[in-house]
């Protein structure tokens, strides 16, 4: 069954998507399922089904032609990746757990130091408690480490999606309505981790102030708070980072080449601002503070080179329109 949805997807690889369309694509998927659960009634193989489904299936292109459809440019569609709706649930899914997984590696290194604080503050109850603490506070790094290591050699499968890629217009839509209904949920992780930061005061605050807690005892829960606070940023955010690649990446068939030419040209103007303009930006900061004895407030440069960053990325899009 995945196999013939696959080649439907193929087959309308390039054909631009409206209602009517949509329609025909899924009657077409309909119908040719319902000849595969025949056949499989009928006795025949898996392979076999599938086999007499597509070879009966016929040219596409003559049905497009009856309903006064034509393809894109070949060209267009050879060039760039198309997306399924498949391909982006994965993708929105994976970012997800990349989020999960990296807050879990930061929580695992700063929970590790947490430990190393809590045993030192006992040492005189607990015999070896620093080694115990350098112990533990080494293997929690080595698993928070190759928690950032295996998610970040898995990014590299993704990179298509941060570059133009056709996507169909009610994928667009389902993505669209996905991001609107994660809004309530991404702004509940930011308040609960801004939240969890600010409480991971308190117990250093009583460590400092009262004998209840040791210091080193409040600085370990510190971490520990700030650690699962960073789990609800990176989580959210990779969440909600994805929905926004997929919006700002995904080009309808129709307007790809245009919006493709439209973002090389964005990316050499970010180029330009951060491989020329702001080292720049930092040289002429450091010759006038160091030749002016100015440090105090010669930081102004860099508020003023900001905007002029703004006027300038202005300035590129109007260029471009």
């Amino acid at each position: 069954m995945n196999t013939i949805r696959e080649y439907i997807e193929q087959m309308f690889k390039g054909v631009p998507m409206n209602d009517e369309t949509t329609q025909l694509k899924a009657d077409i998927l309909a119908n040719l399922e319902d000849k595969y659960l025949a056949l499989k009634e009928g006795g025949a193989t898996e392979h076999e089904a599938i086999g007499v489904v597509i070879a009966e299936f016929g040219d596409i292109d003559e049905l497009l032609e009856e309903f006064g459809v034509s393809r894109v440019n070949k060209k267009v569609t050879a060039q760039y990746t198309t997306m399924s709706s498949e391909d982006l649930a994965r993708f929105v899914e994976a970012k997800a757990r990349m989020g999960l997984n990296v807050g879990l590696g930061v929580l695992a290194c700063l929970s590790g130091i947490a430990g190393l604080l809590l045993l030192l503050a006992f040492q005189g109850m607990i015999p070896g408690a620093l080694y115990l603490g350098l112990l533990l506070m080494v293997t929690l790094a080595v698993i928070g480490i190759g928690l950032f290591i295996i998610e970040g050699m898995k990014a590299k499968d993704f990179k298509p999606f941060y570059s133009p890629f056709i996507i169909m217009p009610t994928d667009k839509e389902w993505i669209q309505d996905d991001q609107d209904n994660y809004k309530r949920s991404f702004i509940f992780s930011i308040v609960a981790g801004v939240s969890l930061c600010i409480m991971s005061l308190t117990p250093v605050l009583m460590g400092a102030l009262t004998p209840m807690i040791p210091v080193l005892v409040g600085v370990g829960f510190m971490l520990i708070l700030i650690g699962t606070g960073i789990i609800f940023f990176t989580y959210s955010g990779n969440v909600w980072s994805a929905y926004g690649i997929i919006l700002t990446n995904g080009k309808y068939i129709e307007s790809i080449e245009i919006e493709a030419a439209k973002d090389e040209r964005n990316k050499k103007v970010n180029y330009i601002l951060e491989e020329i303009y702001w080292p720049i930006i930092v040289v002429i900061y450091l010759v006038f503070s160091f030749l002016q004895g100015a440090w105090a407030w010669s930081w102004i440069i860099f508020i003023l080179a900001g905007a002029l960053e703004s006027t300038i990325k202005s300035l590129a899009g109007n260029w471009e329109n």
